[in-house]
C-alpha cells in the first residue's frame, strides 16, 4: 500500500527529502533565501524608519522644552502645558510630512510613547495609565485636526484661535506671547526637517 506522501514523490521516501533540499528542483532553498532576504530588508527599513522618527521626535521635544522653559509663555512649565505645545508642534510637522504615511504614524506613536514615559516619571501607575492615555489621545486628536486644518487652509487666524483656546486656556495676558509661540512653531517644520518636505 502506498501512502499519500509516497504517491506524491514516488515510493522512495528518500526522494521526498531530496526534493525539499534540492536547490535546482522546485527551488525550496532559493525560496527560503529570498524570504529571509525580504525579511532582512523589511527589518532594516523598519529600523531606519524608527531611527528617523526618534531623531525627529527628539528635535521636536527639544524645541518644546525651550518654548515652555522658565515660564516663557506666561504659564507654569508643567505637564499640561508641555502636552499642549507638543501636540501643536507635532501637528505642524505632520502637515509637512503628510505624504510619508509611515513617518506620520511613527511620529504620532512616538509622541504618545514619550507622553506615557513622562507620566510614569510623574508617578502615574499602570492602573491609572490606560484611562489617562485614552483621555490624552482623544484630546490630542481633536487639537491635531484643528491645527492641521488651519495649516492646510493657510489660515493663521484659525491657527492662532486654536492655540489661544488650547495652549492658553482661552485667555492670554499678552498677545505678543501668542505671536512669539506661533512664530517659533511655524518655523519648526523647516528647522527639524532641514528644508525637506517644507
Amino acid at each position: 500500500m502506498v501512502s499519500s506522501c509516497d504517491a506524491l514523490v514516488g515510493v522512495d521516501k528518500r526522494s521526498f527529502f531530496r526534493c525539499v533540499h534540492d536547490t535546482t528542483g522546485w527551488g525550496g532553498s532559493k525560496v527560503s533565501m529570498n524570504f529571509l532576504k525580504r525579511l532582512r530588508t523589511k527589518k532594516a527599513a523598519k529600523a531606519a524608519l524608527r531611527h528617523r522618527v526618534m531623531a525627529l521626535h527628539g528635535l521636536i521635544v527639544d524645541a518644546v522644552l525651550q518654548w515652555t522653559a522658565d515660564d516663557r509663555l506666561g504659564m507654569k512649565d508643567e505637564f499640561p502645558l508641555r502636552f499642549e505645545v507638543m501636540i501643536l508642534a507635532v501637528a505642524l510637522v505632520l502637515v509637512a510630512v503628510k505624504d510619508e504615511k509611515e513617518l506620520v504614524q511613527g511620529l504620532w506613536d512616538m509622541t504618545f510613547e514619550g507622553l506615557e514615559e513622562s507620566l510614569r516619571q510623574r508617578g502615574v501607575n499602570d492602573i491609572r495609565m490606560g484611562a489617562r492615555m485614552r483621555v490624552l489621545i482623544h484630546n490630542a486628536m481633536g487639537r491635531c485636526r484643528a491645527y492641521m486644518a488651519a495649516m492646510e487652509n493657510k489660515n493663521e487666524a484659525a491657527l492662532a484661535e486654536s492655540v489661544v483656546r488650547n495652549v492658553f486656556n482661552g485667555t492670554v495676558g499678552q498677545q505678543q506671547t501668542v505671536e512669539m509661540l506661533l512664530s517659533s512653531v511655524l518655523k519648526l517644520p523647516q528647522r527639524v526637517l532641514g528644508g525637506k518636505n517644507c
